[in-house]
């Protein structure tokens, strides 16, 4: 034994005969001798021990067992699916937002094959309208609508007839469209919705500039139906107007 271990030994002696002093003092006699202590459990314990670590190491494994990647997916997906069938939805509205589908109703009369009220898709143009109308007769000035635009549902597209076409032409609100007329001094009449810019500047106060406005009016918006519809021209006033009487028609 080195000095370390008698060392303790002693100190653990001089406290069990500290112990046994003290204990003879406060009861009168000597400390009962010690005994080893010995664990018993019966069957009924042991059961219950058991069970209760079985549910423990079940809980245990349930709870650190990892989750695979394709549980992660699969768990993930019906969010993931009904997010997809919502922006597939006809109600999404995409980008700037989609078309209704709805079919548009328009009416086309003039100087084409069978005027009147035709059906045509979401987004289509003159063109397509006026195909849907038996398109354009023989002698339909194409210059007087613009193809290309598109149409609006419940829109009048009028095509106008070149000049000195049979016919006259159609006749909407009282006005003649299209048609060609003439002065009571025998002169041909300026048709607004035929001319060309240079034909126009024979009208009294229209000069180039103003000519060319207005062909790029109608060709924007359509054909006048009126002769008053031409002050929606910028530059053209009530006295160019009033003047038209005798020099032009629609």
């Amino acid at each position: 034994m080195d000095s370390s271990e008698d060392v303790r030994a002693r100190w653990a002696a001089g406290l069990r005969d500290a112990a046994a002093r003290a204990y003879a003092a406060g009861h009168g006699a000597e400390p009962p001798a010690p005994h080893p202590t010995r664990w018993r459990l019966d069957l009924r314990t042991a059961a219950t021990a058991i069970v209760v670590l079985v549910i423990i190491a079940a809980v245990a494994w349930w709870g650190l067992r990892g989750e695979s990647p394709a549980a992660v997916v699969s768990s993930a997906s019906p969010g993931a699916s009904s997010g997809a069938a919502a922006d597939a939805s006809p109600g999404a509205s995409p980008g700037l937002g989609a078309a209704s589908g709805a079919p548009l109703i328009v009416h086309v009369s003039g100087a084409v094959g069978s005027p009147g009220l035709v059906e045509v898709t979401a987004g289509a143009r003159v063109a397509d309208a006026i195909e849907r109308a038996g398109g354009l007769a023989r002698r339909a000035d194409e210059s007087s609508v613009n193809l290309a635009r598109p149409v609006a549902d419940g829109e009048h597209i009028v095509v106008a007839r070149l000049p000195g076409s049979r016919g006259g032409g159609t006749s909407v609100g009282g006005a003649s469209v299209g048609g060609t007329g003439a002065a009571s001094d025998g002169s041909a009449l300026i048709n607004l919705n035929s001319a060309d810019a240079t034909a126009l500047e024979a009208i009294p106060g229209v000069g180039p500039v103003l000519a060319a406005r207005i062909v790029e009016d109608r060709e924007a918006n359509g054909p006048f139906l009126t002769l008053e519809d031409l002050e929606r021209v910028s530059g053209v006033g009530p006295s160019i107007v009033g003047a038209l009487a005798g020099v032009a028609t629609t």
